[in-house]
């Protein structure tokens, strides 16, 4: 899985502030000077010599450097027992590294960027969720601005005959961020949340809502005539080669990162995190998804290839370009991904002027990121959650090491999610 351009784990470690700024500084020089576009070449004429087509962009060694340094320093403050981060560009996976251990213990398991599996709580919109509603868009089946109740009747009441697929995906739907949700059992709960009110207009704001994505999963699931993590399985894991990636792995999951303790001192895993994942049997669009660093490297240069990796198409090129694309109206919402501009301040209908990336972050300590215009990536997995030691900023633990990555400018903000709220 290493390219060329990796190196041994005990190769750098940050030793002070001028080392790593001495790296940054060269890592900006590098990347000024490196093509990351393919160039676009005419076909030979007669008697003309072929061209072969340019190799896959790369990053520089000193800017994957500078990344890792970012994630093991806050490791080494002990901000998470352990993590796995994967770097790349394109369709080329730069890096896989993992540090720490599943828990604190001594005796706990150590990190494994291949095996070790992650609850990505939130994460679970952009890569499960938002995938199956743009291979229905793909299909014909579903158009972004069909009103949903099209295949879910359930979703019924005032205002909701109006939402569309996009307003869903882009948290403009109107639904609450959040709502008390009574039933004695899952399926109950999710006709409650069909019911939830809309007390005005889609479209006239903008509000990061978990309900939303549970109502997108459900009507997705009926356009699909199948269970959507069967449909995932067959349209994106298994033809990725993504072979860990599912939800409910099961208390029993000894591969599974802990995410918090339970009364008798054991480690919860397996299990989603999220509290309205658990109430809605853990298989929901909000949240509850498991993975590996391997498996999202995969997922994460196929969207920044332009919906294809290995020979393997997922998404056409436009869809693939539309997810990282703010939408109007929306501020810096995506379908359903986010700009991420931590140094800006905009009303919540403006887009980022200079987003540093577009992705998605989820609260157990995960995240997801894409340059749309250098095409590089990253993906920073962590159990920050589990047996908390010390307060961390995640948000400028991802920010720093992406800006390590692509050598953008320095800032950051406090550890927010990216509709705002602390996440």
């Amino acid at each position: 899985m290493q390219s060329e351009a990796t190196y041994p784990l005990e190769t750098y470690r940050p030793r002070s502030v001028p080392l790593r700024a001495g790296a940054l500084a060269t890592l900006v020089f590098f990347a000024s000077t490196l093509p990351l576009g393919f160039l676009s070449l005419r076909a030979p004429g007669a008697g003309e010599a072929r061209i072969a087509e340019p190799p896959a962009p790369r990053l520089p060694v000193a800017a994957v450097m500078a990344a890792e340094a970012e994630v093991r320093e806050a490791w080494e403050d002990r901000a998470f027992p352990g993590a796995a981060l994967a770097v790349g560009v394109g369709p080329r996976v730069e890096r896989l590294a993992a540090m720490g251990k599943l828990g604190w213990r001594d005796a706990a398991a150590p990190v494994s960027a291949d095996s070790t599996l992650y609850d990505l709580a939130s994460l679970t919109k952009a890569v499960a969720t938002t995938t199956a509603v743009l291979l229905l868009v793909q299909d014909g089946t579903i158009r972004l601005d069909d009103p949903v109740r099209r295949h879910l009747p359930e979703f019924y009441g005032r205002f909701k005959d109006r939402v569309t697929w996009r307003h869903l995906l882009t948290h403009t739907s109107g639904l609450p961020g959040g709502a008390v949700i009574r039933g004695s059992h899952p399926e109950e709960r999710v006709r409650r949340i069909l019911r939830t009110r809309i007390e005005e207009p889609p479209g006239r704001y903008v509000e990061y809502t978990d309900l939303g994505f549970v109502v997108l999963w459900e009507a997705a699931e009926r356009a699909a005539g199948e269970p959507l993590e069967r449909y995932l399985e067959r349209r994106v894991w298994h033809p990725l080669g993504m072979r860990d990636t599912r939800f409910l792995p099961g208390q029993g999951c000894t591969a599974c990162a802990p995410t918090l303790r339970l009364r008798g001192g054991e480690p919860y895993r397996g299990r989603p995190h999220d509290l309205l994942a658990r109430r809605l049997g853990g298989v929901t669009g909000s949240a509850g998804l498991f993975s590996t660093a391997r498996d999202l490297s995969r997922f994460a240069a196929m969207i920044a290839n332009g919906g294809e990796l290995d020979g393997v198409r997922i998404l056409r090129p436009e869809l693939a370009a539309e997810m990282l694309r703010q939408q109007p109206g929306a501020g810096n919402r995506t379908l359903g991904w986010v700009a991420i501009c931590p140094d800006e301040k905009r009303g919540e209908r403006e887009p980022c002027r200079e987003p540093l990336a577009v992705g998605h972050n989820g609260w157990t300590g995960t995240s997801l990121w894409i340059d749309p215009e250098s095409r590089a990536w990253m993906v920073l997995l962590s159990n920050r959650s589990y047996d908390v030691r010390r307060r961390v900023e995640m948000q400028e633990v991802r920010a720093e090491a992406f800006r390590g990555l692509t050598g953008a400018r320095a800032g950051g903000q406090g550890d927010r999610n990216p509709s705002g709220s602390a996440r």
